[in-house]
């Protein structure tokens, strides 16, 4: 591929969706997700006033909300950041569009696809907002950035092997993409513990209840049609139904790192992968579980949430980095069409 501009774009964007992700937590995290009630702009303006008036002003205004100029200038940050990733992927897709008749097997529909899904990205970040951080619509927002998290690292993969003139395509190993798969899952539960506010309903380091008893309410719990108009802020479920969602994110991390241990070792046996890249994964494991057994001896600071969140994302990237390791190349057979690996 003789323009590398894609290249740098793409790695620049996958910078900037990283960015959003973990500001996306540090804004829940901080209770700042109602900042600024009205979108895109706070409380009106594209900027958060610090005028102490106008704020007494918008307290009378908006009495549902605490407002705040820390909250809104986090919640405002975290938009510019998106919007500064939104305008880079629309150049990214215009690249791709002079490019996809000038380099072979240029993963256009890849860039067309990243524009598709920052535009529904954008359209969750403002239901985010209008419905009040209504629980599912906040994990689904949490959903959109990981995917576009991941499929940026797809495409800055595909390019990159362009530029280094390898047009090959590849074949990911199924057993890491189940892998990744469930760590997925488990992050996107981490995220309903999060907008659910569940992170403190379980004091307990081994148990949920600390030695008491808990009444669980899975159903309450995974409704994933809540009530739409209340304030979430804070959470409206009864306890039952929050440490359900705890003990059922906890047991999920178990199932995730057994499933992993024992991927790693069987690949590791086989060749297949780098000892440094399963090392790499492991150790960001390990902290991972040592930062979320510090949130509940310390109930959820906000300092070890991020940390945990972050780990979380970092974690996903370690996992498809694994993968694109491990993939298998295919080729074009020399009569027909037919690929094998």
């Amino acid at each position: 591929m003789a323009n590398n501009l894609p290249l740098k774009l793409a790695t620049i964007a996958l910078f900037l969706a990283v960015e959003v992700v973990l500001m996306g937590g540090f804004t829940r995290i901080t209770d700042s997700g109602l900042g600024c009630p009205d979108w895109p702009g706070c409380f009106g303006k594209m900027v958060m006033t610090t005028d102490t008036e106008t704020i007494a002003h918008l307290q009378e205004r908006y009495p549902e909300i605490h407002v705040a100029v820390h909250k809104g200038w986090i919640e405002m940050i975290h938009r510019y950041i998106a919007g500064g990733l939104g305008l880079l992927i629309m150049g990214i897709a215009y690249l791709g569009y002079r490019e996809k008749d000038k380099t072979p097997n240029y993963p256009y529909l890849v860039s067309l696809a990243l524009l598709g899904l920052v535009i529904i990205q954008g359209a969750f970040g403002a239901f985010t907002v209008t419905l009040k951080l209504l629980p599912n619509i906040v994990t689904l927002h949490l959903m959109g950035g990981l995917i576009i998290v991941s499929t940026l690292m797809y495409l800055r993969h595909r390019l990159k092997r362009l530029a280094n003139g390898d047009t090959k395509a590849i074949s990911m190993r199924m057993p890491v993409l189940v892998g990744i798969g469930l760590l997925f899952a488990q992050i996107i539960l981490g995220g309903w513990v999060s907008t659910n506010y569940a992170g403190w309903a379980c004091p307990g380091v081994l148990s949920c209840a600390g030695g008491g008893e808990v009444q669980y309410d899975f159903q309450s719990g995974f409704n994933l049609f809540p009530e739409v108009g209340p304030n979430y802020e804070g959470g409206q479920l009864e306890h039952g139904a929050r440490a359900a969602i705890q003990v059922v994110h906890r047991a999920g991390a178990f199932v995730v790192l057994a499933y992993w241990l024992v991927l790693l070792a069987v690949y590791l046996k086989r060749g297949v992968l780098a000892s440094r890249k399963a090392s790499h994964f492991i150790g960001l494991t390990v902290v991972q579980i040592v930062f979320g057994y510090a949130n509940v001896v310390y109930a959820v600071p906000d300092s070890l949430a991020f940390i945990h969140h972050a780990l979380g994302v970092l974690l996903l990237l370690a996992a498809w980095s694994i993968a694109y390791e491990t993939a298998t190349e295919q080729e074009d057979a020399v009569y027909g069409n037919v690929r094998h690996a």
